[in-house]
């Protein structure tokens, strides 16, 4: 049941714009961690859209960035149109990475498929240092020293960590001295980056991986993005890391994974994202969270404690 009596206004409203055939039947999609109306169409043709409808929660059109992504074959669904509220993709068959996962239905051609999706991204390329944000209307770089933001995510911790989980926060310099120990790495070259790795918004489908949600997308360290995901799968089955399939198509494995890995559990863990949890009213969600505070938890033990 539709929340908003005018997201099938916009439905029709930009199929018809976008010459698309019309509409014959259309679904709510719910849960995930969804936090937009999200309907699936299918067209009188049988092929079948996305709409994402922002309620209340207005953003640009993202054209330019749509058509970086096309140039530059990232695997992203096909924008069709759209306005400041809602957007129109092209549907992205297959299933979530999160539902895969937590079922134990990851084949190696599976990994293979999403070393291969994460391959193509992490090819678009920029110079030493260069990082920002890519937003609707394209990239705003900057050089920045991710030594010292690294160095700045554990220090922000510490008082927290005192708290929550003291046997970790006086193992902290040990964080420090790892970030240093791999200074020269760290400020290397950067690339397009998802930067919600989500497992939610990835899509395993028969053919090809492709990445949705691109609202947060960034320009930096690639191994941050490889680092978030193996957090993720980490907090769904407590697997260490990405296993050998996906690293037989999209790369070796470097050893800044492990630096980005360490700081990001910390600076998430410590960020205030659960206390936030705890005030939704969504018991599952909260639920989940506080699942993901435990594995952060025993991860920073296991590395730290």
């Amino acid at each position: 049941m539709l929340r908003m009596p005018s997201t099938e206004f916009l439905l029709h409203e930009l199929v018809a714009e976008a010459g698309l055939p019309e509409v014959t039947s259309y679904q709510e999609l719910s849960g995930h961690g969804f936090d937009h109306v999200i309907l699936l169409a299918t067209l009188a043709d049988g092929a079948r859209v996305v709409l994402r409808h922002r309620a209340g929660s207005p953003r640009p059109l993202a054209v330019e960035q749509a058509r970086f992504l096309a140039d530059h074959d990232v695997p992203a669904p096909r924008l069709l149109g759209g306005n400041d509220e809602a957007t129109l993709y092209e549907y992205a068959p297959g299933e979530m990475l999160s539902t895969l996962v937590a079922e134990g239905r990851m084949t190696g051609d599976a990994w293979r498929s999403l070393g291969t999706a994460l391959q193509r991204l992490h090819a678009v390329r920029f110079p030493n240092r260069l990082r920002g944000a890519f937003g609707p209307d394209g990239l705003t770089l900057t050089s920045a020293d991710p030594v010292a933001m690294l160095h700045e995510r554990v220090s922000a911790a510490e008082d927290y960590l005192r708290t929550h989980l003291p046997e970790v926060a006086a193992q902290l310099p040990r964080a420090h001295a790892l970030i240093d120990a791999h200074a020269d790495s760290l400020s290397g070259p950067t690339a397009l980056l998802h930067r919600d790795m989500y497992p939610a918004n990835i899509i395993i489908g028969p053919v090809e991986t492709l990445l949705i949600d691109w609202d947060d997308a960034h320009v930096g360290d690639p191994a941050s993005e490889i680092a978030a995901l193996e957090e993720h799968i980490y907090l769904i089955d407590r697997t260490p890391q990405l296993p050998d399939p996906f690293y037989e198509t999209y790369g070796p494995r470097v050893d800044t994974v492990d630096v980005w890995r360490l700081c990001g559990a910390i600076g998430w863990y410590a960020g205030g994202d659960f206390e936030e949890f705890e005030q939704q009213p969504d018991q599952e969600l909260r639920a989940k969270a506080r699942r993901w505070q435990a594995g952060l938890a025993d991860y920073l033990r296991l590395r730290l404690g």
